[in-house]
């Protein structure tokens, strides 16, 4: 008798055993998981309210295309190309291009700096990243 309920220990151990086993690894996973899905929803924020700053500067309805044209080649933040479908900021008569979001929120903090990484025609970045 003795025997036996020993037996039926050893297998509800080995049962609560495996049982804490897989908890744990659903902790662990679903940890992974959530972990790895929050990123990018700070991400696609981060985008959006970038893209929310570029659209002040420049009024549309006031500005004539003609009138206004990005003056520049290369992104006076990053150095990359100019993107001309991307946000563009106006500053001391000029029309600044930008390689991406977020790059016109940085210049528009202190375009003094940054328009000094151009050239004077624009073409060139001559600053610091």
């Amino acid at each position: 008798m003795y025997y036996k309920i020993e037996k039926e220990n050893e297998r509800n151990n080995k049962m609560l055993k495996q049982i804490v086993m897989i908890i744990s690894m659903f902790v662990i996973f679903g940890s992974l998981i959530i972990a790895q899905e929050k990123p990018e929803e700070q991400t696609e924020v981060t985008q959006h309210d970038s893209l929310a700053t570029t659209e002040e500067p420049v009024d549309s309805s006031t500005v004539d295309s003609a009138e206004l044209q990005i003056w520049n080649k290369v992104c006076p933040v990053m150095g990359n190309k100019v993107d001309v479908d991307g946000p563009t900021v106006e500053y001391n008569g000029k029309l600044y291009g930008f390689c991406c979001p977020g790059c016109d929120a940085k210049f528009e903090k202190n375009p003094e700096k940054y328009s000094k990484n151009l050239s004077d025609d624009g073409t060139k970045f001559i600053g610091r990243k």
